[in-house]
C-alpha cells in the first residue's frame, strides 16, 4: 500500500468512527474519545494512545484517557509538570506536531527518559495538539513500545486529524453542557432553585392534559406580606436570603408529597396539587404552609422579624377548568386576601373573575386615555379672605374624562396608575397640561398667583425630575414662581437625604413646595424644620369637626401655631361651611380650599368662575 492509499484508508476509518458514535442530543464524549483512541492503536498498530489536557494555569498536563492495547484497558490520572519537561511544553506551544521517531534522543521528548519512557519501555512518540475555543488545551499522544516507529506523512496527517476530531468532540460536549444549562435556567428560578413561573405553568398544563376529568386539582398562591418594607429596611441581600429560607421551608411540605412548588414572582410562591381526594387534604397543606411562618426569622444581626403570608386558593375538578390557567384565579384570590389583611386566606369566587376582567379592561382604557390626553387636571380655587384684591391660587387635581363613565375620580385613577407603574407618566402629563392652562388663565386676564400640583413619590425620587420640570417650564414659557408642588406628609419619612436634595433642586428653579394632608402622617418635626418648604395644608379630616369639635379645634390650633412659628403659610382643605371659614380666618389660617368656594372644575369653567369677581362666601372684615 503506497502512502496515499494508506492516508485515505486512515481518514475513512476516522470519518466512519465519528459518524457511528455521534449523537447530537447526548453527551457521549467520553465513549467517543475512548473509541477513537482504541481505533488509533489498531489502525496504526501502536501500543498506546492517550489524551492529555492542561490544568487551569497550563503548568502541567493531566492524562484524561490512556488506552493500552496489550491489556485492552484504559487508565487516567497521570500528571506531568512543565517544570520537569520545559522543552516538551515549549514544543507543544510552538509546534503543530511532535513526531519523535526516537523519543529517547529527540530534544523535545528526551526529558521524559528516566521518569516516563524507560519505565514504560516507550521508544517513539507522535503528539498532536488539541484545541478548545481556539486555544491550545491539550495533546493527543500516540506511543510505540519495544521498537522504534518511523512516522510517515500518512500517520502524521492521521494523528493531526484524530486530534482535530477530539477537539470537535470536546466542542460538542461543551455545547451540549451549555444547552443543558440553558434548559435548566429556563425552568429554574436562579435565586431559590425552585421551578420558575413559566415551567410551573407548563407543568400544570401537562398535568391537566394527562389527568382524568374527575381528578381534583388546586393552586395555592403564597404572597409575602409587606415584603417591600423588609427589602428597604434590611437590604437587598437580606431579602434574597429570606426568600431562600422561605423556599427551603416550603420545600419541606412538598418533599414527601406529590406537590409541585415554584417561585412565580418576586415575593410569590405557588403550590400545585393534582389528583387529591378529599378537601381536608387541601386544608392540611394550607395549615402546613401557615406553620412555616410561625417560626421567627432572623436578620444578619440576629434581629427577630415576624413575617406573614396571604394565601389565595383555587380548587376544582379538572373538568371544570375552562382556560386551563388555575394560577390566574389563585392570583385573584391572593389579591383579595391581601386587601383583607396580612395572613389572610381567600378562596376564589367566580364573581371576582368578572371584576378582574372589568378592572383589566379599565386599565387598558386608562393607558389609551393617558396617551390621548383624556386624563387632565381639574382645578379647585384656593383663596384668601381678601382674594378679590390679592388674587387667588389653584390646585390641579387629576380627573379622567371617560366617554361613557363620565368624570372618573383620582380614587380610581391613582391605584390603576400605581399598578401599571405609570405614576411618573401620569404626573408628567398633568404638569404638562397645567403649564398649558396657566397660559390660558393669564391670557384670559385672571389674577392667578400660583397653581399647586401634586407630585408622587415615583416622580419625587426620580433622578430625571428636575430636568423634566425645567424643560417643561421653558417649553411653555411659564415662570417657575407660578408653580407650587405638593408632597404628602408620609414622603418625609422616606430617604431624607434624597428628599432634601430634590427639594433643594426644585426650589433652586424657583418652585415653592408645600406639605399636603399635614397631621395625618408621622413626620418628624426635625425633618420638617430642615426641609425647604413654604406651606402646610391642614387635612380635611381635622376641618370637618370645626368649629365645635374640641379635639379638632385643639389639633388645628396646634398646626396653626406650628406654621406661624416656622414662618409657613397655611391652607385649610375641605372647607364646606361658612362657620368653618369664619373660624379658620379668625384663628389665623391664611388660605381656604373646599366646596364652599368651588368643587374641582375644568379649566374653561375656572375662567368663567374666577372672572365673575363675586364673593364666594361672606366673612366680616377683621382688623
Amino acid at each position: 500500500m503506497d502512502l496515499l492509499d494508506k492516508f485515505l484508508t486512515l481518514q475513512q476509518s476516522l470519518t466512519k468512527l465519528g459518524v457511528e458514535n455521534s449523537d447530537p442530543e447526548k453527551d457521549d464524549s467520553e465513549c467517543r474519545i475512548k473509541a477513537i483512541l482504541k481505533s488509533c492503536c489498531e489502525l496504526l498498530n501502536v501500543a498506546r494512545a492517550s489524551v492529555w489536557l492542561f490544568n487551569n494555569n497550563k503548568s502541567s498536563i493531566i492524562c484524561q484517557f490512556l488506552y493500552i492495547k496489550k491489556n485492552d484497558l484504559f487508565e487516567s490520572g497521570l500528571q506531568i509538570a512543565e517544570s520537569s519537561c520545559p522543552m516538551y511544553f515549549k514544543s507543544l506551544n510552538t509546534s503543530r506536531v511532535i513526531n519523535a521517531d526516537n523519543a529517547r534522543t529527540d530534544l523535545r521528548t528526551k526529558e521524559f527518559l528516566e521518569g516516563y519512557l524507560t519505565p514504560l519501555n516507550i521508544m517513539s512518540m507522535l503528539d498532536a495538539p488539541i484545541f478548545k475555543d481556539g486555544q491550545l488545551s491539550g495533546v493527543l499522544c500516540i506511543e510505540q513500545t519495544e521498537t522504534f516507529q518511523y512516522w510517515d506523512m500518512a500517520e502524521i496527517s492521521y494523528a493531526v486529524s484524530v486530534a482535530d476530531c477530539i477537539s470537535l468532540v470536546y466542542a460538542q460536549s461543551k455545547w451540549l453542557c451549555e444547552k443543558q444549562r440553558i434548559r435548566y435556567m429556563e425552568r429554574v428560578d436562579p435565586l431559590t432553585c425552585l421551578e420558575n413561573r413559566l415551567f410551573f405553568q407548563k407543568r400544570i398544563a401537562q398535568n391537566i392534559e394527562h389527568s382524568s376529568l374527575n381528578d381534583k386539582c388546586a393552586v395555592i398562591l403564597i404572597g409575602l406580606d409587606q415584603f417591600t418594607g423588609i427589602n428597604k429596611r434590611f437590604s437587598y441581600d437580606f431579602a434574597n436570603k429570606l426568600l431562600c429560607e422561605i423556599a427551603r421551608r416550603l420545600e419541606s411540605i412538598s418533599a414527601s408529597s406529590p406537590y409541585s412548588l415554584a417561585r412565580v414572582g418576586g415575593d410569590l410562591f405557588a403550590l400545585w396539587l393534582i389528583n387529591f381526594k378529599e378537601q381536608n387534604e387541601l386544608e392540611s397543606v394550607i395549615l402546613k404552609i401557615q406553620a412555616q411562618f410561625t417560626d421567627e426569622f432572623k436578620t444578619f444581626t440576629n434581629e427577630v422579624i415576624n413575617l406573614t403570608a396571604s394565601l389565595g386558593v383555587y380548587s376544582c375538578y379538572i373538568k371544570e377548568l375552562v382556560d386551563k390557567d388555575p394560577l390566574r384565579k389563585a392570583e385573584i384570590a391572593m389579591l383579595k386576601a391581601k386587601n383583607a389583611g396580612n395572613g389572610t386566606i381567600s378562596y376564589f369566587n367566580p364573581v371576582w373573575l368578572i371584576e378582574y376582567q372589568e378592572e383589566a379592561s379599565l386599565e387598558h382604557e386608562f393607558v389609551d386615555a393617558l396617551n390621548n390626553g383624556d386624563i387632565v387636571p381639574f382645578y379647585q380655587p384656593i383663596v384668601k379672605q381678601d382674594y378679590q384684591n390679592s388674587g387667588f391660587a389653584l390646585e390641579a387635581l387629576v380627573r379622567w374624562i371617560h366617554p361613557t363613565k363620565g368624570i372618573i375620580s383620582p380614587y380610581i385613577i391613582l391605584p390603576i396608575a400605581k399598578r401599571l407603574g405609570l405614576m411618573g407618566e401620569l404626573g408628567n402629563a398633568i404638569f404638562e397640561q397645567t403649564c398649558t392652562d396657566i397660559n390660558g388663565f393669564l391670557n384670559a386676564g385672571l389674577d392667578l398667583q400660583r397653581i399647586s400640583v401634586n407630585i408622587s413619590s415615583e416622580q419625587l425620587f426620580s433622578s430625571q425630575l428636575v430636568n423634566k420640570i425645567d424643560d417643561c417650564l421653558k417649553a411653555h414659557q411659564v415662570a417657575a414662581s407660578l408653580v407650587e408642588f405638593e408632597i404628602v406628609e408620609e414622603l418625609m419619612a422616606g430617604d431624607f437625604q434624597v428628599l432634601s436634595t430634590q427639594i433643594e433642586k426644585l426650589t433652586d428653579l424657583g418652585i415653592q413646595l408645600s406639605i399636603d394632608d399635614f397631621g395625618t402622617g408621622y413626620s418628624s418635626l426635625s425633618r420638617l424644620k430642615n426641609l425647604n418648604v413654604s406651606k402646610l395644608k391642614i387635612d380635611k379630616s381635622f376641618v370637618d369637626g370645626l368649629p365645635n369639635g374640641e379635639e379638632d379645634i385643639c389639633i388645628v390650633k396646634s398646626i396653626i401655631g406650628l406654621a406661624k412659628g416656622m414662618g409657613l403659610d397655611l391652607v385649610a382643605e375641605g372647607v364646606e361651611t361658612q362657620e368653618q371659614a369664619n373660624w379658620l380666618f379668625e384663628n389665623g389660617c391664611d388660605y381656604l380650599q373646599g366646596y364652599l368656594i368651588s368643587k374641582p372644575i375644568h379649566a374653561t369653567d375656572i375662567i368663567k368662575l374666577m372672572s365673575q369677581k363675586n364673593h364666594f362666601f361672606n366673612v366680616e372684615n377683621r382688623p
